[in-house]
């Protein structure tokens, strides 16, 4: 490999003047739990769709279970899920806290599904599991920003280029069997799933 020569300017004022920073950067953790994935289906087979309180914010969804019922059965899926929930906590907001599940539930999403952006309230960490997933098939998962001021944008103007800075809505590549753990208070959703036997499991992470 040949040497390549730098030429270091000793001239402050070739010196770059100006940085810019990112701040308050939003953690969205993925972990991958697709081993579970057989056990889950199998608990699927003998349960029946229950009604669900969700109906404002989403279409052609179904529930799969009761409310918290899969955890009951399966406990360490239950471990597993809070494994990720403190990986995501330490690697990222690392609050001195221990964590819990408030709830969780299997949601089936047929073709022409769509989930209204929302948040969750009364937790502190939301997780997706993707259960029955194909990336050209299914709905992706995506995030809004998330911007409290009521004055924003103060303007909208187009765009030369998308930038981390710009985005108003994103995604992080995830596959059948992921997990994707992220701040309670991130709005998310999906529109236009195009096909049949999306398949996920929400759960809500709170402190204890």
């Amino acid at each position: 490999m040949a040497e390549q020569e730098i030429n270091l300017s000793p001239n402050l004022d070739d010196a770059i003047q100006f940085e810019t920073y990112g701040l308050f950067m939003t953690p969205v953790t993925k972990y991958d739990l697709s081993d579970f994935i057989p056990e889950i289906l199998r608990w699927m087979q003998n349960e029946d769709f229950v009604e669900h309180n969700r109906h404002e914010l989403c279409h052609n969804v179904q529930q799969i279970g009761p409310t918290n019922k899969i955890l009951e059965d399966l406990p360490n899926l239950k471990s597993a899920l809070l494994d990720v929930a403190r990986k995501h906590n330490d690697s990222g907001l690392s609050y001195a806290s221990n964590f819990g599940i408030s709830d969780a539930y299997i949601e089936l999403a047929s073709r022409g599904a769509i989930y209204a952006p929302h948040e969750h309230s009364n937790c502190l960490f939301s997780g997706t599991m993707f259960i029955n997933y194909d990336v050209k098939q299914h709905s992706y998962l995506k995030f809004k920003r998330n911007v409290m001021s009521q004055m924003f944008p103060v303007m909208m103007l187009p765009f030369q280029q998308m930038t981390a800075f710009n985005l108003q809505e994103a995604t992080v590549p995830y596959a059948q069997g992921d997990v994707l753990i992220y701040p309670s208070n991130l709005t998310h959703g999906y529109e236009s799933n195009q096909s049949d036997e999306r398949v996920t499991l929400t759960f809500n992470v709170i402190p204890v």
